[in-house]
């Protein structure tokens, strides 16, 4: 390994590290061409500092929202009831009080901790499905299903549930619908006097960040789309915004989840943001989240408007075959990454289809980390023509090197003259001191920080194991093989609060492989330092990406043997 490729690896690194740090993280808020927020014209209630910073508790008790508020119509106390849908996805809470949804529970996931249902909605006490028509806010009138009492459906096939407010002649109806098989919950809205007028629908409850966070916090991001483009959204403050133009639908995710307000087409609307802190978790007092609240407003042009909502896991087939575009949030480029090389172009799509071939492979061998071997070889493949030159180039460099530490020593005070003699040993031995060493690594580096981010975000890789690891039980999360949380709390700076194996390994690879290739006393110091580097970074990255890397430094560090004893039979 030559000073450029040392060099070039250290400074991958380094910035690969920055990109995943926490300091980054808080580092920028996404700067996006939006009108200068106005106050809406809807009234909504004002939340309070002591609302915008209440925890997140699991919601463990139906009795919490079923039948516990009470309202006065017309002089009569009448208990409102909560309807709960169930279909093979999740379950589905909808409340007389303004025709919200109160709950929604993932069936096919489950909390870490608790195990049961992860459960979507954070402040459930404000819910989904909001409605302000013309300014006036629906949401604390009473929608009545016309039957008495909390009730339980399964769903099968397709069912509607009619909730409907009439009061001094006005109507205004709520019609969800929720599928058997789909994480989709449709709305449409009717009435005689909504033609002509805004209609606004929210979401209000925020999203629940599923995931423990035990070294920073995951972001939650806001995305909204035309139809053809996507804009990712992400406050480091409270804050409000509103962007008008044609749009079909707006949403938010947490690392594994989307929320989204979709349009039946794409319109003419005034897209609501507002951002607000919430604590971090029990251990990171001075870390504040930020959640938010969203809406979609457009004007009315018949007597009924139609939405609907997504409200599922960010899992790429999922996505997929809602033709929304949905995919596009799996892998938002914000802040100054957006302006690196343009990466808010290519780098989404190398991402995703990093993402199929890994699920395209884990299909066929049923195995992530199997997959993880045919990615990490199909790449050596690839790069191994410009791999093998730099290989060759190396070992030649290395055993011209005693020549070139004579002409260093003998020239030592005559830096232009030694620089003349260095090249010509060059020439005469057909060595090029400008063979792209490092180059290979830079191919490589696409692939390596795509499986950064896939295995961090994609909800396919959560819990997954691998027969190549066994004791490695998350793939998408940093190998444990000797937890010191007990002996050290804090863990150790950089390196973190676990022993793992893989990053051992590939410290030593790296120092089996700098000792076979640095020869210059200048460089020496190296040997020692990259392995120390990789060790301390790779620590606290996902296993998954460690065993990719793992094994393209054991393929790389074979590789260079056998040519290095062609080359030895050769003379």
């Amino acid at each position: 390994m030559n000073k450029n490729t040392i060099i070039a690896l250290l400074l991958i690194m380094i910035t690969v590290s920055f990109f995943g740090s926490e300091t980054y993280q808080k580092f920028y808020t996404e700067k996006i061409k939006k009108n200068e927020y106005k106050k809406p014209e809807i009234k909504k209630e004002k939340r309070t500092k002591k609302d915008n910073e209440q925890n997140y508790s699991e919601y463990k008790n139906d009795k919490e929202i079923k039948g516990t508020e009470e309202i006065k119509k017309e002089d009569d106390e009448k208990k409102v009831d909560t309807i709960w849908l169930e279909n093979k996805k999740m379950t589905i809470g909808i409340t007389e009080m303004g025709g919200k949804i109160v709950s929604v529970k993932m069936k096919e996931y489950q909390n870490e901790d608790t195990k049961e249902n992860i459960e979507i909605i954070r402040k459930q006490e404000k819910g989904g499905a909001q409605l302000y028509i013309g300014g006036i806010s629906y949401n604390e009138k009473l929608f009545d299903d016309g039957i008495d009492g909390d009730r339980k459906i399964k769903v099968k096939n397709k069912e509607d549930i009619k909730l409907k407010y009439e009061k001094d002649g006005e109507i205004v109806e709520k019609i969800f619908t929720i599928e058997e098989d789909s994480y989709k919950i449709g709305l449409e809205i009717k009435s005689e006097n909504i033609k002509g007028k805004s209609v606004n629908v929210g979401w209000e409850g925020g999203i629940v960040e599923s995931e423990k966070q035990d070294n920073r916090q995951e972001q939650r991001v806001v995305h909204y789309y035309n139809g053809k483009n996507i804009e990712h959204l992400k406050f480091k403050n409270k804050k409000q915004e509103e962007t008008t133009g044609f749009y079909k639908w707006i949403g938010i995710t947490s690392k594994y989840f989307l929320v989204s307000i979709v349009s039946e087409n794409i319109n003419d609307a005034d897209m609501g943001i507002s951002g607000y802190k919430i604590p971090g978790n029990e251990k990171e007092k001075k870390v504040v989240e930020i959640d938010y609240d969203i809406s979609f407003k457009t004007v009315a042009e018949e007597n009924y408007k139609k939405y609907w909502f997504y409200v599922g896991p960010t899992k790429f087939e999922e996505l997929k075959k809602y033709n929304e575009g949905f995919e596009k949030v799996l892998f938002p480029v914000m802040g100054f990454g957006k302006i690196f090389f343009w990466s808010e172009k290519w780098f989404p799509w190398i991402a995703e289809f990093v993402l199929w071939l890994l699920l395209m492979l884990k299909s066929i061998v049923k195995d992530y980390g199997v997959a993880i071997l045919i990615i990490t070889i199909i790449s050596r493949i690839v790069t191994y023509p410009m791999t093998q030159s730099s290989v060759k180039s190396m070992n030649k460099m290395k055993e011209i090197q005693p020549k070139v530490n004579k002409i260093r020593s003998k020239y030592k005070n005559n830096p232009q003259k030694m620089n003349e003699e260095i090249m010509k040993i060059y020439r005469k031995e057909g060595v090029n001191p400008l063979n792209p060493g490092c180059l290979p690594m830079f191919l490589q580096m696409p692939i390596f920080i795509a499986l950064f981010v896939v295995l961090r975000k994609a909800i396919e890789l959560r819990g997954a194991e691998t027969i190549l690891l066994p004791w490695i039980k998350d793939l998408s999360k940093p190998e444990v093989l000797i937890s010191l949380k007990s002996i050290i709390p804090g863990g150790i700076p950089i390196y973190g609060s676990q022993i793992a194996l893989l990053p051992i390994i590939n410290a030593m690879l790296m120092f089996i492989q700098n000792k076979m290739t640095i020869k210059d006393p200048n460089q020496k110091a190296m040997i020692y330092i990259m392995p120390v580097f990789i060790l301390f970074i790779f620590n606290n990255f996902p296993s998954g990406l460690v065993l990719y890397w793992t094994l393209s430094s054991a393929i790389q560090l074979f590789q260079q043997y056998i040519t290095g004893k062609k080359q030895e039979i050769k003379k």
